[in-house]
């Protein structure tokens, strides 16, 4: 394959860039816009339909392409059908039937359903997300945005069920005030049974792809992995940093004890 600059850049140092601005850019905009309540989140959504419109079709139009510019053109899409995604529920259109915080007495299985009952509807839209990219790429060869959109989900889900389980890291109190009742399903407690499994299985898949993309650095294969090995790692990075001790101010601390 050939590069118009050294081999190396493209390896190692444009797909963790690339992974890093949009995971932080986009995390940041979802986040600003849930600040200012659902109302603006809402209307950014809607606004943001052409663009998630352009994202399908960027899907679509490399779905044959395996070359670098079409890697990062899905990279792209994907990120941002996910993005997407993520402020539909925030912003309170696409969750579930359940919007209410857990119940105290829940315990268990009982505690998961609410759980997933705040959710449900955003699980049912991203299989319906699934089952449309798998149409729109059933005769294609280049599935960056796919994989970006569906590894988003599991990590996004393994952290979410670490918080469920319980782990030292939570900062719910910096949640806007029409999610904090989000923060009644997680527990601030030292880490659960699922912690280890699931910080091992992100970080051992990151250091994989790492060295699937080494092994196909003079392939196009290589940034593709590169790009997907980016973004695992931020997420085994996210996995990791549940494990930290929380820092909350005195005034947080007095009002609310850990369980």
């Amino acid at each position: 394959m050939d590069y118009p600059l050294p081999l190396w850049p493209h390896l190692y140092l444009y797909p963790p860039l690339a992974a890093i601005a949009l995971w932080v850019g986009l995390t940041l905009i979802v986040a600003g816009l849930n600040r200012r309540g659902p109302l603006a989140g809402r209307v950014a959504l809607v606004v943001a339909l052409p663009l998630l419109g352009w994202a399908h079709h960027e899907l679509w139009a490399v779905r044959a392409e395996v070359g670098l510019a079409a890697a990062y053109r899905g990279f792209i899409a994907g990120s941002l059908i996910w993005a997407w995604h993520e402020l539909a529920f925030y912003c309170g259109v696409i969750t579930g039937p359940w919007r209410k915080p857990c119940p105290p007495a829940a315990r268990g299985f009982a505690r998961f359903g609410y759980a997933l009952g705040t959710h449900l509807y955003h699980e049912l839209a991203v299989i319906a997300e699934l089952a449309l990219m798998a149409r729109l790429l059933y005769d294609g060869v280049n599935f960056v945005g796919p994989l970006v959109f569906l590894l988003s989900w599991g990590l996004q889900h393994s952290a979410k069920l670490n918080v469920l389980l319980g782990v030292r890291s939570l900062n719910v109190e910096f949640f806007p005030p029409h999610l904090r009742y989000l923060g009644s399903y997680w527990a601030r407690r030292p880490a659960s049974w699922f912690f280890v499994p699931s910080v091992s299985v992100v970080t051992l898949l990151a250091i994989m792809l790492w060295l699937a993309a080494h092994a196909h650095r003079f392939e196009a294969a290589g940034p593709r992995l590169a790009l997907i090995a980016s973004l695992v790692a931020l997420g085994a990075l996210e996995h990791w940093l549940l494990g930290l001790p929380a820092r909350r101010p005195a005034a947080v601390v007095a009002q609310q004890p850990v369980e």
